[in-house]
């Protein structure tokens, strides 16, 4: 499992005073970005080969402005060119929000890729006993 701590900020409150709904997939990109940077060569200056071909957000309850919240990430399965994140948002100990992304891996030509071993190696050092 990867975590990471999320600081909301005021620019993040919606007219209503809670976290705006728009600001969730945000928070869950930068979460899981230590977990994306193994597919990304920064030496080349290449964009990493991922597209999302799959984004669901469910709400379990609003958060608000403080305390942090608290992020946490499991693969919940590694295929042969796509893998699937599961990812849930603690407020104050309790599930506020969860998504689910699917991310394929593509070649040069654009098209889906078999993931490279040292991509998977990463993933499964992070994937749930059950996936």
């Amino acid at each position: 499992m990867h975590t990471a701590t999320i600081r909301p900020r005021l620019d993040d409150l919606g007219p209503v005073g809670h976290i705006h709904n728009t600001v969730l997939p945000a928070w869950f990109q930068q979460a899981r970005q230590e977990l994306l940077d193994a597919f990304y060569a920064p030496q080349t200056g290449e964009l990493p080969p991922l597209l999302i071909k799959e984004y669901t957000v469910t709400f379990h309850r609003e958060l608000t402005l403080t305390p942090d919240v608290e992020v946490s990430i499991e693969v919940e399965r590694i295929g042969n060119t796509s893998f699937t994140l599961h990812e849930f948002a603690y407020q104050s100990g309790e599930l506020s929000a969860e998504s689910q992304v699917v991310y394929i891996f593509v070649g040069p030509d654009g098209r889906p890729a078999p993931i490279p071993e040292d991509g998977k190696v990463v993933l499964n050092q992070h994937k749930t006993r059950g996936g």
